[in-house]
């Protein structure tokens, strides 16, 4: 058995014994107070790099753009999103992205072990790996070109092209892009999470913290787009149909493509 069949089927296996209110409540809760404190045996080695040896990264022709993916509900893709054609200046409203095919192998996996799930269960299993709590709305999922430049992992070594990240700053600051002071930014990042109302389980280790999966709690690798940053809109799909379709398009950078 693989590592990504494991995978598949512990979600499936807490899926189908305890998806129930008191106990997500209770799981999402353990998971927030986990993330809040990093530790070296939490490290993974594994992190989606954006490198030459990383084939499975989708690229442009000329590699000037990688594709990446963010859920969203409708109503906050139509707002922020839709309109305009790089995020907001303003470092406090960063955009969250995984790199494709990431969450698309994840969730297409998951409909094929699982052919007859729910929406509602696809969604919770989706909101356990990317780290989310399971009552907030997401329903599509945006696909956007954007330069490798633009991208930034949202912990103590922030550069995208190796597989892990760090627990401590070193000496010098990382300089990030749009950000003024990475530092008090990452500090930032940490007491929104934990201190908020609802709370975040973020690991600040690279990844997702996949609340769903019993045998590890690695998820998605996660980046943040710079402020300030270009993209250009390649979809809008329903997240059913999104995890449904058979592959992901091969098309997606070809300049005779009708962007959305």
């Amino acid at each position: 058995m693989n590592k990504k069949t494991v995978i598949l089927l512990a979600g499936s296996i807490f899926l189908s014994s305890c998806a129930t209110g008191s106990h997500l409540d209770k799981k999402y809760r353990e998971a927030v107070a986990d993330a809040a404190q990093a530790l070296k045996t939490e490290l993974s080695n594994e992190l989606f790099a954006v490198n030459e040896e990383n084939r499975k990264v989708v690229r442009s022709e000329d590699g000037s753009k990688v594709l990446v993916l963010t859920w969203k509900s409708q109503d906050s893709f139509d707002k922020y999103l839709k309109p305009y054609d790089k995020t907001s200046e303003n470092e406090q409203h960063v955009v969250w992205v995984t790199l494709a095919p990431q969450v698309y192998e994840l969730c297409h996996g998951y409909i094929e072990e699982n052919p007859g799930a729910t929406k509602e269960a696809l969604d919770l299993r989706l909101k356990q790996y990317l780290g989310l709590k399971h009552t907030w709305y997401y329903d599509v999922f945006v696909e956007m070109g954007v330069s490798p430049n633009d991208l930034f992992r949202p912990c103590v070594n922030p550069e995208i092209h190796d597989s892990r990240c760090g627990l401590h700053f070193q000496d010098d600051m990382p300089q990030v892009k749009g950000i003024e002071n990475y530092g008090r930014f990452y500090r930032d990042l940490y007491y929104k999470s934990f201190r908020s109302s609802d709370g975040v389980p973020w690991t600040g280790l690279g990844h997702t913290h996949d609340w769903g999966n019993p045998l590890s709690e690695v998820g998605a690798s996660e980046y943040i787009l710079s402020p300030g940053s270009g993209y250009e809109i390649k979809g809008v799909t329903g997240t059913m149909e999104y995890c449904k379709q058979s592959s992901l398009r091969k098309d997606v950078f070809d300049p005779t493509t009708i962007s959305p």
